[in-house]
Formats: structure tokens, C-alpha cells, sequence
């Protein structure tokens, strides 16, 4: 992907005013939508076509930008789908779901009239220029990475000292934080529905909006938790088990405790800055609880979920990655970072 495009002179071909305007546009429809999650409650925001549409212009929008920089051919297609699809949700929003008439009450019918001209204007010359002008598909024409990161091993094979100065180790954290911030939501969903069945101890909220219905808000803590497991507790746990002479049943009992002891540490650590006023969890009535913010049901229950990732779902996670064509895992961190932004903003973000 790295050749060069040149023109008749030798020198790369510079993308001209065609595609600046496509690069502009989708970055400033991808900006208006972080400023309306920055002022938007997320109790009034809506889990429906106006999420969709939302999540497919920052991941597809971030993608796209990211692959126009590296003059992939690529980058027409994502860019193209990404903005049809928004495009296509807009008009159902806007005109069959009430959104238009919302947006006239609230701020007038003449500038309602143009945000929605320009968006429509923008994604009609942003769809024609990449698919019919000659000049995008030569500036936009390099191949994509497809071979692999590797085909055989694991990323450990090489010194952590080594694996912080490339690309893919700091690439590989991004997508287990994001990925771990939501399946860690829906572990905590699932785990509040095992103690309304009655297999563990505590209360919880079922009123709460945050963990039922905004299903997407991140929590930011399992997906600090899964950085350490890469960064700490799986590279102890494979020295625990040179220690043990490769035995495998002492190692993982070894590696629990140092799981139980960093994931308790990072609850801890959470509470503390978050939950002083325990409106998130309150764990004060449980056994075995320290200032309400940690007990040993959950933290046994955490301690768990952590050394089963340590031995078996991060080695997966990492063996899928370096197989996985260079390109596609590349796009998939940077569609997840555009997401998370956007999620952050949304639900991390309340002006009073």
C-alpha cells in the first residue's frame, strides 16, 4: 500500500480540491455529531434509527478517512456505503420519523432548511465524485494490506520492550478497551439478571437507565481491566507458570489471586472517583465489603471473568488478530476508536 501514486512528473499526485471537499465534509458531519453528543442528555437520546446512523458515520467516517490518507481504493467503497447509509437513515429521520419538524420547532425553519440542504447537497457530490471522477480513482487506487500480521506464534514471542515501540501493539489495547468497555456492560446486565434469579447476592437498580436501556454506555473500567490483563496479568501468569515448570493447575491458581487482587484494585479505584455517593452500586449491606465500593462475591466473580481472558479468551483474541489481513485489523481499530468517541461524549459528557 505504500507505492507511491505519481503523476507525469514523478511526484505524487496531490489529491486536488475534489477529494479536500469529500475529506471535509465527512469530517464536518462526523464533528457536528461529537457536538451533539456533547450537548445531547443521554436519557433524551433515543437507542433507534438515529443511533444506527450515528454509529455507522463515526466508525464508516473514520475508516474512510483513515484509508484516504493512505490512498486506498478502499476508501471509495467504505466512504460511498458510509455515506448512502447515513445518508438514507436521514431521510427516514427526517421526514417519515419527525425529525425535521422537531429540528424547525427547536431551531427555526430556515436553518433546519439548510443544515438539511447541505447534508443531502454534500452527500450527493461526496457519492458522485467518488465513484465517477477520474482523478479520485487515480489518486485512490492503492491495494489493500491483506496479508497477515503473522502466521504463526503469538504477539508475547516478543519483548514487551520491543512490542511498545509498533503500531500493532498500541492498535491491539484500543480494540480490547473499547471492545471490554460493552461486553463488560452486557456481563454487568447479565449479571444483575443472575441475582434477580436468585444465584447471586445484592440488589440492583432495575430502573436504571444507564445499565438497561443505554446499552451501549461504556464502562470504561472493564476495558481498563482487560489493558492490564494484557499489559500485566497475562504476562505474569506465563511467568507463573515457567515457575511452576510449565504446570498448568498450579499457575492458574497462582494467577488468581494477582487477578483477584488487580481486578479488586481497579473496582476499588472506580468507586472512589465515580460512585462516592453510591448512585452506580452499593455494596454497604453485602458481606465481606470495604467502604461499600467492593465486596468478595463480586470481586471473586470478576476474579473469574479475569483469569479465564488471561488463559483463554485474550490467547484467542491475539491469535485472531496477527492472522487477521493487516488492513482489516487496522480499520477495525479505528471504526471502534470513532465509535467510543462518540459514546464517550454521549454518556461521560452533562453540561448542567
Amino acid at each position: 500500500m505504500r507505492d507511491a501514486i505519481r503523476d507525469g512528473s514523478g511526484k505524487e499526485e496531490p489529491f486536488g480540491v475534489g477529494l479536500r471537499l469529500c475529506q471535509a465534509y465527512i469530517f464536518l458531519m462526523m464533528g457536528l455529531a461529537l457536538v451533539f453528543a456533547f450537548v445531547c442528555d443521554r436519557e433524551q437520546f433515543d437507542y433507534d434509527l438515529s443511533l444506527a446512523r450515528v454509529l455507522v458515520l463515526m466508525a464508516g467516517g473514520t475508516v474512510a478517512l483513515w484509508l484516504m490518507s493512505c490512498r486506498a481504493r478502499s476508501s471509495r467503497v467504505v466512504g460511498v456505503l458510509t455515506v448512502a447509509f447515513c445518508t438514507a437513515c436521514a431521510a427516514c429521520d427526517h421526514f417519515a420519523n419527525g425529525a425535521f419538524s422537531a429540528m424547525a420547532t427547536r431551531v427555526g425553519g430556515g436553518p433546519a432548511t439548510l443544515f438539511v440542504a447541505f447534508e443531502y447537497a454534500g452527500a450527493a457530490f461526496f457519492i458522485a465524485y467518488l465513484l465517477l471522477s477520474p482523478r479520485a480513482r487515480r489518486v485512490l487506487s492503492r491495494p489493500p494490506e491483506m496479508e497477515p500480521g503473522a502466521t504463526e506464534g503469538h504477539s508475547w514471542d516478543v519483548p514487551m520492550s520491543e512490542r511498545v515501540r509498533t503500531w500493532e501493539f498500541w492498535r491491539d489495547l484500543l480494540i480490547y478497551f473499547v471492545v471490554f468497555s460493552i461486553v463488560g456492560h452486557w456481563a454487568e446486565m447479565l449479571f444483575c439478571n443472575l441475582i434477580l434469579a436468585g444465584v447471586f447476592m445484592g440488589d440492583y437498580d432495575p430502573t436504571n437507565t444507564m445499565l438497561w436501556t443505554q446499552w451501549l454506555y461504556p464502562f470504561s473500567a472493564e476495558g481498563a481491566a482487560a489493558v492490564a490483563i494484557v499489559v500485566f496479568l497475562h504476562p505474569l501468569a506465563r511467568r507463573i507458570k515457567e515457575l511452576f515448570g510449565g504446570r498448568t493447575l498450579p499457575a492458574v491458581a497462582l494467577s488468581f489471586v494477582a487477578n483477584a487482587a488487580v481486578c479488586t484494585s481497579i473496582d476499588f479505584i472506580t468507586g472512589i472517583t465515580t460512585n462516592q455517593d453510591y448512585h452506580l452500586w452499593d455494596y454497604r449491606r453485602m458481606p465481606f465489603n470495604f467502604m461499600g465500593q467492593v465486596c468478595l462475591q463480586n470481586s471473586m466473580v470478576y476474579s473469574v471473568a479475569a483469569t479465564l481472558i488471561v488463559w483463554v479468551v485474550y490467547p484467542l483474541m491475539d491469535t485472531g488478530l496477527r492472522r487477521m489481513p493487516k488492513g482489516v485489523a487496522n480499520a477495525l481499530a479505528f471504526g471502534l476508536l470513532g465509535m467510543y468517541l462518540f459514546l464517550a461524549l454521549l454518556n461521560f459528557v452533562e453540561l448542567r
